[in-house]
């Protein structure tokens, strides 16, 4: 990994699929690609989110509706891919949700259902049915926002923290599978950043104490070009702070 001396003018002109867009992380990582003349496809669960970034990246930004807590949204969400693009060179997948923070034994199963969905089981289905455009591009790769307690469990996680594992080991499994295809496939852990996900799980911290969302781009970036060759890791995005200067 050469990460200090990524020429930023070589990540242009990639058609990039950025989900939960409207909003920290994805946000950041959406107008960064735009600022560097990508095509961003950006997905938030209420459109009407995404019409900043609409109204100022105009033509090279695309809009489209996914919610995750439904199959036929995601079915809805590749068929209008299909229409509009022949190949995806980089998937993000971003979104997600927090559900409850309760030990297991206390869980809400409805809860619980519907956190695997978003995070584990839709996840699938979308990377799924968009592996097909990505074997388009000469160079593919697949992102996945991870989390530490996706690495190391935390009591009252529940399924938040199952899922992320679950998605380490898709990550990996993929890797495997889609070597053959020039795709790597790495998941990114955040770590502790300035988010409304994590306001919500952790209300009286200080977010202007932590990293805020633009801190950690480096590696989505690097992972997101066509110098990146890993694949099947995990990357911990707080030890590539300050590497690249944009």
């Amino acid at each position: 990994m050469n990460i200090e001396n990524l020429d930023l003018q070589f990540l242009k002109s990639k058609t990039v699929l950025v989900t939960g867009s409207s909003k920290g992380i994805g946000l950041s990582i959406a107008e960064k690609l735009l600022d560097l003349g990508n095509i961003v496809i950006g997905t938030s669960r209420e459109i009407e989110s995404l019409g900043a970034l609409s109204k100022k990246f105009n033509r090279n930004f695309y809009p489209m509706q996914l919610n995750l807590d439904s199959f036929e949204s995601v079915e809805s969400l590749t068929r209008h891919i299909s229409e509009d693009f022949d190949k995806i060179d980089v998937l993000i997948c971003n979104a997600g949700m927090l559900g409850e923070l309760e030990y297991i034994e206390n869980y809400n199963y409805e809860t619980w259902c519907k956190t695997i969905t978003v995070n584990l089981n839709n996840q699938f289905l979308l990377i799924q049915k968009l592996i097909p455009f990505i074997d388009k591009s000469k160079k593919g790769s697949i992102i996945i926002t991870s989390s530490s307690v996706g690495q190391k469990p935390r009591e009252n996680w529940g399924a938040y923290s199952i899922s992320k594992y679950a998605m380490e080991g898709v990550s990996t499994m993929l890797s495997v599978e889609l070597k053959s295809k020039n795709i790597i496939v790495n998941t990114v852990n955040p770590g502790g950043t300035a988010t409304s996900m994590r306001r919500q799980a952790m209300p009286d911290e200080d977010q202007s104490k932590i990293p805020q969302p633009s801190d950690i781009l480096p590696i989505f970036l690097y992972l997101s070009s066509n110098e990146a060759y890993e694949t099947g890791q995990s990357f911990n995005a707080r030890d590539y702070i300050g590497l690249l200067n944009f």
